[in-house]
């Protein structure tokens, strides 16, 4: 079964700045799209599949969260690491909202959602 016919949750682009807690130290990193079962971050360092991240986004109505790695890849700007929830799921109204809000905004965009 491809990625494709897995995903559940549909994925929204989205541009919002984060603290990580990871390692026992607090990190930046974006979020580049999420949808209600994770997100995809941009980080400036690479993570293993499996380490968890502390984090706390409360634009997504998630004051606390964790997110668990599922992959970690190198691009030109860093790397992107793909998260998935722990436990609970985001809410997927306000993360729509969210990535529709005006170009220019730092906590949305205006590109339509990413289904995959």
């Amino acid at each position: 079964m491809s990625q494709h016919e897995r995903r559940r949750h549909q994925r929204y682009p989205l541009r919002l700045a984060i603290k990580v807690h990871c390692r026992g130290e607090q990190m930046d990193a974006d979020i580049i799209n999420a949808s209600a079962s994770g997100c995809l971050l941009q980080m400036s360092i690479s993570l293993n599949p499996g380490e968890a991240l502390d984090v706390s986004i409360p634009q997504l109505n998630m004051p606390k969260a964790r997110l668990i790695v599922v992959r970690s890849e190198s691009t030109t700007l860093g790397f992107t690491v793909a998260t998935r929830f722990d436990v609970g799921l985001a809410d997927e109204p306000t993360i729509s909202r969210l990535s529709t809000e005006t170009p220019g905004d730092p906590q949305g965009g205006s590109t339509p959602p990413i289904t995959h």
